[in-house]
């Protein structure tokens, strides 16, 4: 305690290592004085310590430990798993809330239910609380706000009792009928939304006479004009929307995060528009829609200058020929005519350079790197491509013998992608140093466990490891000293990893282990060892902190844990982990719903999502009570099988029962229309409500193929053009050879495959004598002609 009290008073930045060791020598003779003076580096003590601390001690400590910031999420659930179950402490008000501060990450999310929502308000008036709870799982900030907006359900008193921040967890059916009264605007303008919450108001908050309060459509939130849809416009004025798609033109932070659906449906706004060639004007990733046909050979190097700045990743897997498309004529306009890019040509090009082939990459000008910083991810050939430019010495970068740990740093997101052979040119110690700032980077940045997991993986194949087999422990035994490294645990290979570390140690540490541990064969013997420890019966309050080593779990291994909580589903459900395999999501889901009292609401349909719903049988989707799906996010059900899309989309029907405006009634039931019938999709022809084609070309193939030519003019009403851009699609394909071409001709596409008119049969005069026929024989010159158009149009 005293080398410590002195080390504060010294030192100003201490290693985190540091504290670690100091807090490790304390073992298990904790009390309040102790963590007192450990401060904020309480949270260099592991679960196990924790754990060994009594709840008087807790309670004495609490002033210090509910400041602590940075705490783990096991570290903050075991200290509220004491004080709850020892009854010294009641978490029942807003005061015990603040009370607890920074600790409420660890609270259980049925904490809330048993607090009234007068306190739960009061306590949402409290920056503090509010950023506490931020700062916790998705299924506690859900179920805070869940509690607040249960008691009232208006639309105006939700947005009045919610914080700002935590807006986003307000079930998107209670956000309707909002007035559009300056207060309300500037209210619904400051909060933040998801996309689909905002979908369901947006003809309210972007309607001309809520943007005049606002003084412009520039003044809208980039969170609000995420919602724009061409359901929510198609009641405003094309002056209107064209200023909305303007105002959606932003850069970096602020950047509008807009969809496909919505980017095609913004163009089909605007391209008869005056200034539609103006460039400058509108968003960059709504350019990549633009029929290139209408761009003046004149203004084609401005039209690509401003399409340098679009995210070339947010093409669909149907409409991805357009990238190919889009280079094409990039290379006519620029005279491309090799694989050799000019510095000019690379800066034009910009963010289009992420989609380049390694031809391209390895052989153009080295100003290209700059380019391919910016890119959300980089293929294999890409990254070899990458390094072989580097490895030219060609660049700013120099010859491979001058670079160091500053070369790294200075390459900025690339090291993320490149392989082994690009870090064979650097020594281990220089590797270390710089994967332990690198990984603070890519933290910040939100880069997932996968491309840890492979960035992790590819460096330490560049280390020529040559020690020997050995069943003992040579590098060093892996102690919660060990654990706290940043880089941990890049000293031990696989063999040492097993050999140095123990059941004890993986029991007591384990949450700071699986937040380090990304490789698969680490994270093996990681859960093999923690099943060793409990004896293959693994409590509830480790399950919860899996985290990434989920992602490795067997069936077998499932079976092992405890899942009796709907946190511990959400925790195991969370995508950031990793996907499930769906033999496994359904095993853990049905382990979930064994426990009795436990079902499908609207907290565990928020958990599993749509693509985890389908793995489930037929009859526990059945189960689904409609106030639960009602309350529940859009969920994703294309991966269903028809029966479960149809079961589902008959459950959202009583849901969304009551609310008889067509607009809000079709947002809402969109993600379920994959299970409706013809007639339902009739039904919704005369009501604007201009279906996507992505929506569209998910319905059932039986209800698509029975629609006509008139009503699926209706159905897309603004989205009709993108049609044409569909037509390659099989379900679209599909369902224009079933038409008539001069019905397909009536919509001005151009489309083709159609079927021929049918041949209207002319009734034949008895034949007469001479006449050299017979009755049935003789055919009009129109027949002929009708078949004659028939095998031509079926050759095609």
């Amino acid at each position: 305690m005293k080398v410590l009290e002195t080390l504060k008073v010294v030192c100003s930045n201490l290693d985190e290592q540091i504290y670690a060791a100091l807090a490790s020598n304390f073992k298990g003779n904790l009390d309040s004085s102790s963590i007192t003076a450990l401060g904020n580096q309480s949270t260099s003590l592991s679960t196990g310590q924790i754990k060994t601390i009594s709840s008087s001690q807790l309670i004495s400590s609490l002033s210090t430990l509910s400041i602590v910031t940075g705490w783990r999420e096991g570290q903050a659930k075991t200290i509220i798993q004491t004080l709850m179950s020892s009854g010294l402490m009641k978490i029942n008000s807003s005061s015990s809330l603040s009370q607890l501060g920074s600790l409420v990450i660890g609270l259980p999310s049925y904490t809330f239910s048993s607090i009234s929502s007068l306190e739960l308000i009061s306590a949402s008036k409290n920056p503090s609380i509010v950023a506490y709870i931020m700062s916790g799982s998705q299924i506690l900030q859900q179920s805070f706000v869940y509690q607040i907006v249960s008691s009232d359900t208006n639309s105006l008193k939700i947005i009045d009792n919610i914080p700002d921040q935590l807006a986003t967890q307000v079930p998107r059916v209670y956000l309707q009928q909002f007035t559009s009264d300056k207060v309300t605007i500037e209210k619904l303008n400051k909060k933040t939304w998801k996309r689909q919450q905002v979908e369901l108001f947006f003809d309210i908050i972007a309607a001309d006479s809520a943007t005049t309060v606002l003084e412009g459509a520039d003044n809208l939130s980039s969170s609000v004009l995420q919602g724009f849809t061409c359901t929510g416009v198609s009641q405003f004025s094309r002056t209107q929307v064209t200023k909305l798609v303007k105002a959606c033109r932003r850069k970096g932070s602020r950047k509008v995060p807009l969809l496909e659906t919505q980017l095609t449906c913004m163009y089909n706004y605007i391209s008869t528009e005056s200034d539609a060639t103006s460039f400058a004007l509108y968003p960059p990733d709504m350019l990549l829609y633009y029929d290139y046909s209408l761009v003046p050979q004149s203004s084609c190097r401005s039209y690509f200058q401003e399409l340098a700045d679009a995210d070339f990743s947010v093409f669909s897997s149907v409409l991805s020929y357009k990238q190919t498309a889009l280079f094409n004529n990039a290379r006519s306009c620029l005279g491309i005519t090799s694989t050799s890019l000019t510095a000019d040509q690379v800066s034009i090009l910009g963010n289009m350079c992420c989609m380049l082939d390694g031809s391209y990459i390895q052989n153009s000008d080295p100003s290209i790197l700059e380019k391919l910083k910016n890119c959300p991810d980089l293929t294999a050939s890409q990254a070899a491509a990458v390094t072989t430019l580097l490895i030219s010495g060609n660049t700013q970068y120099g010859n491979t013998s001058t670079w160091n740990e500053t070369t790294l740093k200075n390459l900025d997101m690339l090291p993320l992608y490149l392989p082994t052979t690009f870090y064979d040119n650097f020594d281990k110690n220089t590797k270390k140093t710089f994967l332990k700032s690198f990984l603070n980077v890519i933290k910040e940045k939100g880069v997932s466990r996968y491309k840890r997991q492979e960035l992790k993986s590819v460096i330490r194949q560049s280390i020529k490891n040559r020690s020997k087999r050995t069943t003992d422990c040579t590098v060093g035994t892996i102690t919660q000293f060990t654990i706290s490294e940043s880089t941990f645990p890049f000293d031990y290979d696989v063999a040492q990893f097993n050999n140095c570390l123990s059941n004890v140690t993986v029991k007591d540490n384990f949450d700071a282990i699986t937040e380090k541990v990304d490789e698969v064969d680490y994270l093996k013997i990681v859960l093999h060892k923690l099943g060793e420890a409990y004896n293959f019966i693994i409590p509830e309050d480790q399950v919860q902190v899996l985290g990434f080593a989920s992602s490795v779990a067997t069936t077998d291994d499932i079976r092992s844990w405890t899942i009796t909580q709907v946190d511990t589903l959400s925790a195991l459900m969370d995508s950031s982990n990793g996907v499930w395999e769906p033999s496994l999501a359904k095993e853990i889901i049905s382990k979930y719903l064994a426990v009795e009292g436990n079902s499908l609401g609207r907290a565990e349909l928020n958990a599993i999502k749509g693509p985890y719903l389908c793995t489930l049988d037929l009859s526990v989707i059945q189960s689904i009570t409609a106030q639960s799906l009602k309350e529940a996010e859009a969920l994703n059900i294309t991966t269903c099988t028809l029966e479960a899309k149809k079961a589902i989309f008959n459950i959202a029907t009583q849901s969304f029962r009551a609310i008889t405006q067509a607009s809000p009634s079709y947002l809402l039931s969109r993600s379920f229309l994959g299970g409706a019938s013809l007639n339902y999709i009739q039904g919704l022809v005369p009501s604007s409500i201009n279906m996507d084609l992505e929506t569209f070309s998910n319905l059932d193939p039986n209800v698509v193929l029975g629609l006509t030519v008139t009503e699926v003019k209706g159905l897309l009403g603004t989205n009709l053009p993108d049609l044409k851009s569909y037509e390659n699609q099989p379900l679209v394909q599909t369902w224009i050879r079933n038409q008539y071409q001069s019905d397909l001709n009536t919509l001005g596409l151009n489309l083709s495959g159609g079927k021929a008119d049918p041949v209207t049969t002319a009734t034949n005069a008895p034949a007469t004598a001479g006449s050299g026929g017979s009755t049935g024989e003789s055919e009009t010159k129109w027949e002929l002609k009708i078949k004659h158009v028939g095998k031509v149009s079926n050759k095609k």
